[in-house]
């Protein structure tokens, strides 16, 4: 939503007997450390976000379960569905969109009629690991709706403000526009054990593979781990925390938000800031990495499509939009495509209401997604490798390698709209390089690009 305990003395043992190692910060340049003692699927999870309103025809579960396939093939293997739950009444944002944002809550135990029934999500689930694919869902633990059974039921779940004795969300010192939702206190003990329960219940009774945390730096992180180790009493999970603060990897969560790079790619294309600071920001980030822990790398989210812009209106076009998504992914990380991202969309898009798309359209730069997104599937060293920056001191053309277990990508990407010739380096003056992309040999010592053009070469 940004754009930014009581348990009883038998879990807690369970809890401590089962709880996952917890490394001290290293650095991540390599993210097959597998520090944080996860699943292959966690660590090689390439993240489809949903807003299932749009994500389909017909806007439902059931629609969702039509397009999996075609989703699975432009080489997703992890869907994160926004929240799935009713939405609240009460002050609700209709200025906005007709919808309400399905981040104000009114039932955690409850999926949004519009999307289907529980039996139809049960049926979305399954349907997903039929194909091998995993499925998390947006958890919003900070706040509800004010119209949710807990508010009158338990005022104490919530913190103490001006608004009939509540409080909108506060965050960093700072009361948020957020009107239409209410903070809950984590100082409450009902409240986390509330919290932890909802958490079980989806992935006990329904199979789900873990949860997209919303405004997770927001909530306690001695919380945070408590209810991730509750959870994985169950099976496993993939953890992701919308937050960019490293120490969230401390207390379980698997993914965060690579915020800052983000920052710093539109500055590349703005300001035209030179692209080494891209690679300056990563060296920094995995600097301060628990071993095994991924950042989030986009272009776009439901945040970023809403009050930003998506990627062709700040990435100067399609093409341009192309390569700052290769070049975020590219990146250690793992790649995250937001609904209708693949289409080329250019307006803004509203989570607050429907907008249905036509997924048959733009062939071209769905081709690209599918493309690209296949070769990062089926590449040990874009998914896990080393990072090795060739031109430090670039100001246009970043030349870098991602390199793991003998698999190598020799990666070149301008972020400027004039064509560019850049050295291929030394290391490789006699190796053999072809294009992953389209098994094209490369002869030479230079390497060129058109405006925004990219290279990904394999090298034996």
């Amino acid at each position: 939503m940004l754009r930014r305990f009581v348990l009883t003395a038998f879990t807690i043992l369970l809890v401590v007997g089962l709880a996952r190692c917890r490394p001290s910060p290293d650095r991540a340049g390599s993210a097959a450390i597998d520090g944080v003692g996860e699943p292959a699927w966690v660590q090689d999870a390439t993240v489809y976000e949903v807003f299932v309103p749009d994500a389909s025809e017909e806007g439902t579960f059931r629609g969702l379960i039509g397009r999996l396939d075609e989703i699975q093939q432009m080489g997703i293997n992890t869907l994160w569905l926004m929240p799935i739950h009713p939405i609240g009444e009460k002050r609700r944002k209709d200025d906005i969109g007709a919808l309400g944002s399905p981040y104000s809550i009114r039932d955690y135990y409850d999926v949004n009629p519009d999307y289907g029934t529980k039996e139809d999500f049960r049926a979305l689930v399954d349907s997903v690991h039929a194909r091998d694919m995993h499925i998390i869902i947006d958890l919003v633990a900070n706040h509800t709706a004010w119209d949710h059974p807990w508010l009158k039921k338990h005022p104490d779940m919530y913190s103490d403000g001006p608004i009939d004795g509540f409080t909108v969300p506060v965050l960093n010192g700072d009361t948020t526009d957020w009107t239409d939702v209410v903070e809950l206190d984590f100082d409450s003990p009902r409240t986390r054990r509330e919290m932890i329960d909802v958490m079980q219940y989806w992935v006990r009774e329904f199979n789900i593979d873990g949860y997209r945390c919303d405004v997770a730096h927001a909530v306690p992180l001695d919380f945070w781990e408590n209810a991730i180790d509750s959870v994985e009493v169950h099976k496993e999970v993939l953890m992701l925390a919308e937050a960019a603060e490293p120490e969230m990897h401390e207390v379980g969560f698997d993914q965060s938000y690579a915020w800052p790079f983000y920052g710093a790619l539109k500055r590349v294309w703005e300001d035209e800031a030179p692209v080494r600071t891209l690679a300056t920001q990563v060296d920094t980030t995995l600097d301060n990495m628990v071993a095994g822990a991924k950042r989030l790398r986009f272009t776009t989210n439901h945040d970023e499509t809403m009050w930003d812009a998506p990627p062709p209106a700040l990435f100067d076009g399609l093409e341009g939009s192309k390569a700052a998504f290769v070049l975020a992914t590219s990146m250690p990380g793992a790649p995250l495509v937001y609904n209708g991202q693949e289409l080329g969309v250019t307006d803004s898009v509203s989570f607050f209401a429907r907008t249905p798309y036509g997924w048959t359209q733009q062939p071209e730069i769905r081709g690209f997604y599918r493309t690209y997104l296949n070769l990062y599937r089926d590449s040990p060293a874009l998914q896990e490798g080393g990072l090795t920056v060739h031109t430090p001191d670039a100001e246009d053309v970043l030349v870098y390698e991602r390199s793991t277990n003998g698999d190598t990508i020799l990666a070149a990407v301008n972020v400027r709209d004039t064509s560019a010739t850049v050295p291929v380096p030394d290391a490789y003056a006699d190796a053999s390089l072809t294009s992953a992309l389209t098994g094209e040999t490369v002869d030479g010592e230079e390497m060129s690009l058109g405006a925004y053009g990219y290279r990904l070469l394999r090298v034996e």
